[in-house]
């Protein structure tokens, strides 16, 4: 039986917590017409026009559809150039089951690894993408070691791990049908019963923040706080274009994370979570380290 703990809510901000760091999250956008670029679009003029704070962003796959009737390289010229006005130095993306029907485009615009983790002061992002074109997401048992090997020798750091699609066995309603789940997700689950990772965020559902149910801390798997990040493709008649800010602040140990509204270019306060993590935000405003996974790497 999995074990859910209620989350921690504190109070306002204080004056104390000015100089923070901003982490952006979203994910599946993958627009089918011009009319879903919009979603998108409206997104990135948000965030510019009300000038939010942005020191790192993660996309949790799909950034584009690839369709048989699209162009795909058109599909990632057009994601990019509307990312670019954001100027956002630190910009990480990992392949979702959409953009996976043609990985090779995905290096060829991102420039980055399949895998791959970063690192700001003692903040831990491991980012797992999909390896193939299916419903799930597949990631390599290479990969998943080379994870495993992370998250143990970084027990003092905090550590959040994404993937595009959701652990099963997580308890979420949207776990069925399982084949939905990152595959084989036992893998991880035994890992999170013995070492800590502080969050795990993916999208794949796009379900809207309007339905609740979007976030789990389960004790049961070391107290890992499973947040659903999607979507910015409005997809049903409750959804908006929304995205995830994590607001970390250095010496203290209370995060905060807001959802955005950007259809209405506000934060949606009634769902703002504000929560004790295991241990202080420590960083010193320097470039991030980038650890690159390699296939022979266990």
């Amino acid at each position: 039986m999995l074990q859910i703990s209620s989350l921690s809510f504190l109070g306002k901000i204080s004056a104390e917590e000015e100089k923070q760091f901003v982490l952006w999250t979203f994910a599946d956008i993958q627009p089918r017409d011009d009319d879903e670029r919009e979603d998108f679009e409206i997104t990135v003029e948000d965030v510019i026009k009300n000038k939010l704070q942005v020191d790192a962003a993660v996309c949790a796959g799909d950034m584009v559809q690839l369709s048989s009737s699209q162009n795909h390289d058109d599909e990632w010229k057009w994601f990019y150039r509307t990312v670019e006005p954001l100027a956002i130095k630190n910009f990480y993306e990992i392949i979702g089951n959409h953009d996976a029907r043609n990985i090779p485009l995905y290096f060829k615009y991102t420039k980055k690894p399949m895998h791959y983790a970063v690192r700001f002061g003692n903040l831990l992002l491991i980012l797992l993408s999909d390896e193939k074109n299916s419903s799930g997401t597949d990631i390599s048992d290479n990969a998943f070691l080379w994870w495993k090997k992370l998250v143990e020798e970084n027990q003092s750091n905090i550590i959040i791990t994404i993937t595009h699609s959701h652990l099963g066995g997580t308890g979420f309603a949207y776990n069925y049908p399982s084949y939905r789940n990152v595959v084989d997700s036992e893998r991880f689950t035994e890992v999170l019963k013995k070492q800590r990772v502080d969050y795990w965020l993916f999208g794949h559902t796009h379900v809207p923040s309007t339905l609740k149910g979007k976030n789990r801390k389960i004790n049961s798997l070391g107290g890992t706080h499973f947040i659903n990040i999607a979507a910015i493709r409005e997809d049903y008649f409750l959804s908006f274009a929304e995205s995830k800010f994590f607001y970390f602040t250095p010496g203290s140990d209370v995060l905060t994370i807001k959802t955005r509204n950007h259809r209405k270019n506000k934060f949606m306060s009634s769902i703002e979570i504000r929560e004790k993590m295991k241990t202080a935000f420590v960083y010193d405003g320097s470039g991030p380290e980038f650890i690159e996974f390699r296939d022979n790497d266990k």
